[in-house]
């Protein structure tokens, strides 16, 4: 799959490097050879991660992100991301452009209309007037024909042409690259800020007033940092401060810390160690690709190596949290797939959450549910419990804005439970816009923590 989609990337590629190096080499003709090296160099930049997909599938991909200096994978994939942009803008612009042509060509135009009201106004009368005048009407329109034929004869011998304004063809040359510098300017912009820090997004739950033990006490939740994807040690060194800066009671994580490697678990304990919570407890809950590091060497590794580094990592279970004379109960569920050959056989999602949810006393202290996989929100929120923190579908990385309950963004296929806070019924579900990605590229859509403070209700 990832092949095929490699060279689909690929062929497009093709398809728009041969349409900006038309228009470059129009709108400099004599800096053609120019032209033909810097076109050459940059669909090479461009390119060469997408070939690679194609040759080796994902793992051509991960080989060029260990062996090229980071700032170039970075503006390599970032200008394949710009390209990618500006092929979406030639396609809005298209489609509006064929709308708004489809349009007029619908739209009877004003001679017509005009001749459709004279049809209906005519009388009978005045079609017999014309047919009594026909005659005279049609001599003295030859004649006038053929003067004015002799009129016309000179012009026709000798036509004048219109002289070319330059000033508004540079104009229009300028405006075709509106688009591509655009795309260009976003992308670029989207890096940078997939590099900023995280920002804090919080979230109110509210419990009994009685509870007073729980009020004010505050779960920061992060998600999706995918060690080895372009999150190196000085990036998680930003994570853990920023964690730690909020002095948050309890700390959760909701799967794909790894990425792909059990290389990665090194980087990864790193990062749990650092971490401070003042109540001192850290909860983890499974993600895919910790399933899919785990092919590297096995299950059980990949958690060992969590839980030695002070994650209680939480597999379709529940632990009583105590706080003062109350308490919450945490749970996670596992991450929702089949297993491979040779892994452990995993719960279905239903027998999970039955599972988790079955080890929490029905005694009035809120539920908290980990669960990587947002979607497992449609079979949970009927449940009791009170609210779901999930990740894995990075925000989308590019937003375009959110409808109601559905997140606007070209990277995932349109449907629920994308980013932000959700509600069903006084259950809660809340999807972390993730600190790593799948590309170092975010517009509209940062890095993020979520704050989490029990408030009375």
């Amino acid at each position: 799959m990832f092949q095929l989609g490699g060279l689909v990337v690929t062929l497009v590629n093709a398809l728009l490097g041969l349409i900006v190096w038309r228009r470059l080499r129009a709108a400099f003709p004599r800096r053609r050879a120019l032209v033909d090296g810097l076109c050459a160099a940059g669909l090479l930049l461009v390119a060469h991660p997408a070939l690679l997909m194609t040759v080796a599938s994902w793992s051509g991909l991960r080989a060029l992100q260990r062996h090229l200096p980071e700032p170039v994978s970075l503006i390599a994939l970032g200008a394949q991301v710009a390209l990618l942009l500006y092929a979406l803008l030639l396609g809005i612009a298209a489609i509006t452009h064929a709308a708004f042509r489809a349009l007029r060509r619908g739209r009877p135009s004003p001679d017509l209309r005009a001749v459709m009201d004279a049809e209906v106004d005519t009388s009978a009368r005045a079609v017999a007037d014309a047919q009594a005048d026909s005659a005279a009407r049609a001599d003295s329109a030859a004649q006038a024909g053929s003067n004015a034929q002799a009129a016309k004869a000179p012009e026709e011998v000798s036509p004048r042409s219109e002289p070319v304004d330059e000033t508004r063809r540079r104009l229009l040359v300028g405006a075709s690259w509106a688009l591509p510098v655009a795309a260009v300017a976003v992308s670029m912009g989207g890096v940078l800020a997939s590099r900023q820090r995280p920002v804090v997004v919080r979230v109110a739950l509210p419990v009994r007033r009685e509870l007073t033990s729980l009020h004010g006490v505050t779960l920061a939740q992060l998600s999706d940092v995918h060690v080895g994807s372009f999150m190196d040690a000085e990036r998680l060194d930003e994570l853990r401060d920023a964690m730690n800066a909020l002095r948050a009671d309890i700390h959760v994580i909701t799967g794909d810390l790894l990425d792909h490697h059990v290389s990665q678990l090194e980087l990864s304990a790193r990062l749990l160690r650092g971490l401070r919570p003042t109540r001192g407890q850290l909860f983890f809950c499974m993600g895919n690709h910790e399933y899919i590091a785990a092919r590297s060497a096995s299950i059980p590794t990949i958690v060992k190596g969590l839980e030695e580094a002070g994650a209680q990592v939480l597999v379709d279970e529940a632990r009583e949290v105590r706080l003062g004379g109350d308490r919450l109960w945490m749970s996670a569920i596992d991450y929702p797939s089949r297993a491979r050959p040779g892994e452990p056989a995993r719960r279905p999602t239903a027998d999970g959450l039955a599972r988790a949810l079955g080890q929490m006393r029905d005694d009035g202290a809120p539920r908290v549910l980990l669960s990587h996989h947002p979607g497992t929100f449609r079979a949970a929120r009927e449940l009791p419990f009170d609210l779901m923190l999930s990740g894995h579908t990075h925000g989308g990385q590019i937003s375009l804005g959110r409808i109601g309950d559905y997140a606007l963004t070209p990277m995932l296929p349109a449907g629920l439970y994308h980013n932000g806070l959700y509600e069903h019924r006084g259950r809660r579900l809340h999807v972390n816009a993730g600190a790593g990605g799948w590309l170092p590229v975010r517009i509209n859509c940062p890095p993020e923590i979520t704050l989490v403070e029990l408030v009375p209700a």
